[in-house]
């Protein structure tokens, strides 16, 4: 990757991770992801806005390199502490021997935890401003988005808005920066999937976030990953109000495990029969299929069917794991109707309607409990799950 200008005097200096498989190290990320960091040359002051990981320090540190010394940066602003953006500090601050680090107290807090205390810090509030001769730059605090020391940096001057993880992607640029360069709606699936497992669980502070920046003129949108928003800045702000409004399509999602097909059988025999009622049905093997790409469609599904075989007494592990990624993100209560399949042992039914009672979802009835083979009796009750369903929708 080469620096980019993004308008007058702010320049992109970032770089792409396509070494990773996992996000956080639990979100596969086949595209890879970017890690965005900006420069802001005033006639005065330079400020440099978030880093990248530490892994990529040296290429970072040639990019800064090519738009400014280290002797002559500022301010490192960090909207974001997560070591995805702060974990080249440590290079940094080595050669930006005159630079403070400036975050929200929490942000001043985490930094000295992770690099100790070694520099000098400036904690900034909402409404704060720095000017660094031609652009002034006013923070504007937006905890849990997704950590809670999170800022936003807003350049008065450019109407450039410089919002940390809010709003970011997954995918790597590989050159593109721009979203008027580029497909933007190719990322629009990882994005969602971006918003779903990192960012859902605080949905009700992208709202708050997006209420406090609602009445700025933002031209320009920099967010720390994916595309530089230029030509329709406020796209993703619109879509991640959508994932976070609460707001069902009306689908159905088909979720189970199976070892032996006997529990997708089943699956399929309700996926057909909701189809035939004209409703969209998505259905996901989860021996298959990673949850980081289940989630995205459970926000905004009206109703979620759940299947499990019994797995020596108990729930079947990849569907008990993924009631715990729908615990941990904080999904809204949804409609659930549960299926499971067994041969010997305990039907788990109750304890897979315990733990989803336990997250506040209510459940359908009938709940089908289906011994080996689907049979007509089965079938009578699966027909039955499937009217209650069509009357929700």
């Amino acid at each position: 990757m080469v620096v980019v200008k993004v308008c007058e005097d702010i320049f992109w200096v970032g770089v792409d991770d396509k070494r990773n498989i996992l996000f956080e190290g639990l979100w596969p990320i086949p595209d890879g992801v970017s890690y965005n960091s900006y420069i802001v040359k005033g006639s005065e002051k330079i400020a440099l806005i978030d880093t990248v990981d530490k892994f990529y320090s040296k290429e970072f540190s040639s990019n800064i390199e090519e738009i400014v010394k280290f002797s002559e940066i500022d301010y490192i602003i960090l909207n974001h502490l997560e070591p995805d953006h702060s974990g080249a500090i440590e290079e940094v601050v080595k050669k930006a021997t005159k630079a403070k680090i400036v975050s929200s107290q929490r942000g001043i807090n985490f930094a000295k935890a992770y690099y100790g205390e070694d520099f000098e810090t400036l904690a900034v509030k909402d409404g704060d401003i720095i000017n660094l001769g031609g652009h002034s730059l006013k923070f504007i605090t937006a905890p849990w988005l997704h950590w809670p020391e999170t800022i936003f940096t807003y350049d008065i001057d450019s109407g450039t808005l410089f919002s940390g993880d809010a709003f970011g992607t997954f995918g790597a640029l590989n050159g593109k920066i721009f979203d008027d360069e580029t497909d933007v709606r190719k990322y629009e699936s990882e994005m969602k999937r971006y918003f779903a497992d990192i960012v859902s669980h605080y949905s009700q502070f992208v709202l708050k976030a997006a209420e406090k920046i609602k009445d700025l003129p933002i031209k320009i949108l920099c967010t720390t990953h994916g595309p530089v928003y230029r030509r329709d800045p406020k796209y993703p702000i619109e879509l991640y109000l959508k994932w976070s409004s609460g707001v069902d399509e009306e689908k159905v999602l088909i979720i189970y495990g199976s070892m032996y097909e006997h529990t997708a059988e089943v699956a399929e025999y309700l996926a057909e029969k909701i189809k035939q009622q004209g409703i969209e049905v998505k259905s996901f093997n989860l021996c298959k299929v990673h949850p980081s790409f289940i989630l995205p469609e459970i926000i905004d599904a009206k109703v979620v069917l759940l299947g499990s075989p019994t797995y020596e007494g108990t729930i079947y592990p990849p569907v008990t794991n993924f009631m715990e990624y729908v615990r941990i993100k904080n999904i809204r209560p949804k409609t659930f109707g549960i299926f499971v399949n067994y041969t010997w042992g305990s039907n788990i039914s109750e304890q897979i309607k315990n733990k989803l009672s336990e997250n506040g979802m209510k459940i359908i009835e009938p709940v089908l409990s289906v011994k080996g083979k689907l049979t007509e009796e089965d079938k009578r009750k699966a027909d039955s799950l499937v009217e209650n369903i069509i009357k929700i929708i």
